[in-house]
């Protein structure tokens, strides 16, 4: 047994050898003479397994080292394997080259101040653009290409008038001629793809006019940029040589008005803007946050005195401290919807700082005979898509939601008081606000106390100083005046003079003063308070009081008011309904019902843009997925799109909930 294991375990090689040459030496030792050495079967078939594997393995070369052998006689073109030639008739056939290559178009722009070119970035209408051209199109070719491209139809997007412009083609690449063609340029530079640039620089003695190009581009609106990326206070004023009165507009921060401004970039304060009363004229001024300084020409607004009035005799307010009326200010505000119309202005504004902006833009007189339009900018810096009438209507509704809060004093009426940071100049601009959005919107601030606004817009008052005082007034405290006018005995005297001392009375009421002390009480805190205000207001909307006659202004202001009963009679369905847009109509109507004043205000600005009671609001049933499925509207035409796929009514509440309660609505729809 001991031999038998070892001649198991030490077979001697050449043993084996002779049957692992070949197919035909193998079967000279049977089974039987290897089961001699070897006694286990699976063993002797491992062995004659493994013998065979490494007579080729050292024989014959891999698989893999044959096909890559062959992979390289055939390259190289070895005895046996002929390299492939084409044949002879398709010598010279050029009809599989390709006859169009593609190329990099851009835009510089020659700085004057640097004295250099600078590339003009996409969002001022340059950029980088792919192109697919003949190889036989040559630099002039690609020149004219080029021009069509960033100037279309002779302008580009920053109203830049290509006539005014000498232009070339320029590579960075490669030097380039006008008569050579794309096939040539590549076959020089050997670049994988070709980019050329073409290079403008304003002819020597043309100056582009402010804000207006020419004749086509009169009806263009100006943009108006107010905002600023580190918002800054900056202000640029252009000068215009062709006029001598002074007037104040706005430019956006990208705007070009003249050939040595930046494409991109806000230039610093220049000089002094001066420009006459022709349609061509447009004046210009980037408005940031801060005040505007007062120049030589226009008076000292905040040391003016004006002349005493002899119509007011129960003023209180010192007189000394009452705003002067500027030389021209009525007839501007008188004739501002009347007068043809001046170039539209569009404001750039930004969301959540409406009322800052907006006053600062509103600081220009002339600004009420322009149409203005607005954009408005979101807080991560893009624009909104959204432009026209709908959003003019958002930004006054969120203009006078922030005077309310930042501006005014009351809860249910709004008074305006009196802040160290708000002179004469603010509040008048606050006015022209108020002018151009009754003119071009039909928006009228209705929180505003009745008795204050007959004050400003008739000079004299009619409605009751108590009733004003009373929704001027918390909850808490409207309660308890209430209940003592009601019955005097009935209410506890320590609240009733806590409310009192609140409002700095200076008498202890009985039962027959309580009604006129509330009456001077109102009259203290609605029209002498805010007298200063007043009188920045009257001069500006003039305009307004010729429409309004003081009689009716309390009717207009319920009737802007909007209630449940006023809102559903806004609603314009379709006059045929299938089930399920009749089920979608009542929930509407039936939420309508539910929500309280607030909420209906938010309803009637997410389908209006306005907070007030103005146009009607057209229904739209449309079909949606469970996933897509909210409530939408076009605030420019007034309408609200609702889906038809609500399962309930809990469904309908919860998702327009979700959409009044949100903090920030976007404008993504032209």
């Amino acid at each position: 047994m001991h031999v038998d294991v070892l001649m198991h375990l030490f077979i001697d090689w050449s043993i084996l050898h002779f049957f692992q040459i070949d197919e035909t030496v193998i079967p000279l030792m049977t089974d039987s003479d290897l089961a001699k050495y070897i006694p286990k079967v699976g063993d002797r078939v491992s062995t004659v397994a493994f013998c065979r594997q490494a007579a080729l393995s050292q024989e014959s070369p891999s698989r893999k080292e044959s096909i890559l052998s062959r992979l390289r006689q055939r390259l190289s073109g070895g005895e046996g394997m002929p390299p492939k030639k084409r044949s002879s008739k398709l010598e010279g056939n050029t009809n599989a080259k390709r006859k169009v290559r593609r190329l990099e178009v851009g835009w510089m722009d020659y700085d004057e101040d640097e004295e250099r070119y600078k590339q003009v970035k996409s969002a001022n209408g340059g950029g980088t653009r792919h192109l697919s051209v003949e190889k036989d199109e040559t630099v002039a070719d690609i020149k004219v290409m080029a021009e069509n491209i960033f100037f279309p139809n002779g302008c580009s997007k920053k109203k830049k008038r290509l006539s005014n412009y000498s232009t070339h083609m320029e590579s960075s690449q490669i030097h380039i001629n006008v008569s050579n063609t794309v096939d040539e340029l590549y076959n020089k530079s050997k670049l994988k793809m070709l980019r050329l640039y073409l290079c403008t620089k304003m002819k020597t003695g043309q100056q582009p006019p402010v804000g207006v190009e020419d004749d086509h581009t009169t009806s263009q609106p100006s943009e108006v940029d107010l905002t600023d990326q580190n918002q800054a206070v900056e202000y640029l004023l252009v000068e215009n040589r062709n006029s001598e009165s002074t007037y104040h507009h706005f430019i956006n921060d990208g705007a070009s008005t003249s050939g040595n401004l930046e494409l991109d970039e806000t230039l610093p304060w220049d000089g002094l803007l001066t420009l006459g009363e022709g349609e061509d004229s447009h004046a210009v001024i980037f408005v940031g946050e801060g005040r505007l300084d007062v120049t030589e020409d226009e008076p000292n607004l905040e040391t003016a005195i004006p002349e005493k009035e002899d119509d007011a005799p129960s003023e209180t307010v010192d007189q000394s401290l009452s705003p002067p009326v500027l030389a021209g200010e009525a007839d501007v505000s008188a004739q501002a919807l009347s007068e043809p119309q001046s170039s539209p202005v569009t404001l750039i504004v930004r969301r959540g700082h409406c009322l800052t902006d907006m006053i600062n833009a509103f600081k220009d007189p002339k600004i009420v005979a322009s149409e203005v339009c607005i954009k408005m900018r979101l807080p991560n810096g893009e624009l909104e898509q959204g432009e026209g009438s709908g959003v003019l209507r958002d930004c006054l509704t969120e203009f006078w939601m922030d005077f309310y809060d930042s501006c005014t004093l009351g809860v249910e009426v709004k008074v305006p008081f009196i802040r160290h940071d708000f002179q004469q100049e603010e509040w008048q601009a606050v006015a022209r606000v108020f002018v151009v959005g009754w003119k071009q919107a039909g928006y009228f601030p209705v929180k505003l106390a009745v008795p204050f606004l007959e004050e400003v817009l008739c000079d004299s008052t009619t409605s009751s100083f108590k009733d004003s005082l009373l929704l001027y007034v918390s909850h808490e405290e409207r309660s308890i005046l209430e209940k003592a006018l009601e019955d005097f005995n009935s209410v506890d005297t320590d609240e009733l003079l806590d409310v009192l001392d609140a409002h700095e009375c200076k008498q202890v009421p009985t039962e027959d003063t309580l009604l006129p002390v509330l009456s001077q009480i109102g009259h203290k805190v609605i029209i002498q308070a805010p007298m200063y205000v007043i009188k920045c207001w009257r001069p500006v909307l003039v305009s307004v009081a010729s429409l309004l006659p003081p009689e009716g202004l309390h009717h207009f202001i319920a009737q802007k008011k909007p209630t449940a009963k006023t809102v559903k009679a806004l609603l314009k369905f379709p006059e045929e309904m299938t089930a399920a847009q009749s089920t979608v109509s009542r929930y509407l109507k039936r939420y309508i019902g539910e929500i309280d004043c607030k909420n209906l205000q938010l309803f009637l600005r997410f389908c209006t843009g306005s907070d007030v009671l103005d146009k009607a609001i057209l229904i739209v049933f449309i079909e949606t997925t469970n996933f897509l499925r909210r409530p939408q509207s076009h605030t420019c035409g007034c309408v609200l799109k609702l889906p038809i796929g609500y399962y309930s009514y809990p469904d309908f509440r919860s998702e327009f909930n979700n959409i009044l309660t949100s903090s920030m609505w976007v404008m993504d729809v032209v």
